[in-house]
């Protein structure tokens, strides 16, 4: 990271509590206490008046248990903010439930639902592209696909697969 991009990050997030810690160690807590305050500031930002505020936090406390940096590999990037936008604005557009996380070694936010033998996972990247991949029980046994598309074709796309089943959502 240059250092004007440095110093801006610190300028934007100091007022956040963002501890700064110095040595390889302390910049990849920084990093990844960037990534958290930037993932809250744009849930809270976009989302505060279509999600509750307890499903921010439920939210929220899964994205500190995966960005813990005791857990984090340091080779890779942390969430980049343009998968944060894409995957809250996913989960508005969608009116999904709140998803399994996990994240990708370049920085891309990993959104995960299962119910029953079907799965569902989705790669978020920046402009609200995404990746998907698909895997259901049929009477014929296991079916899977994938693509890449707009979150906005998104719902087009997967309804050969019944999405409801993954995006109801019972939390809001």
């Amino acid at each position: 990271m240059n250092d004007a991009v440095s110093n801006a990050y610190k300028r934007t997030f100091e007022p956040l509590g963002v501890v700064k810690s110095e040595g390889i160690d302390g910049h990849l807590n920084t990093l990844l206490a960037n990534s958290k305050a930037i993932f809250k500031v744009t849930t809270n930002t976009v989302a505060m008046h279509r999600l509750s505020a307890d499903w921010r936090e439920r939210l929220f406390k899964q994205i500190d248990s995966l960005l813990d940096a005791d857990e984090w590999d340091e080779n890779d990037k942390p969430i980049v903010s343009g998968s944060s936008q894409t995957f809250i604005r996913m989960l508005i557009f969608l009116n999904a439930r709140r998803p399994g996380l996990g994240a990708t070694s370049d920085g891309s936010l990993i959104a995960t639902w299962t119910t029953g033998e079907n799965r569902l996972t989705i790669i978020c990247k920046p402009n609200d592209w995404v990746r998907w991949v698909v895997s259901t029980r049929t009477d014929s046994g296991c079916e899977t696909a994938a693509g890449q598309t707009k979150i906005a074709r998104l719902p087009i796309v997967l309804e050969a697969y019944s999405p409801q089943q993954w995006f109801s959502d019972g939390g809001r």
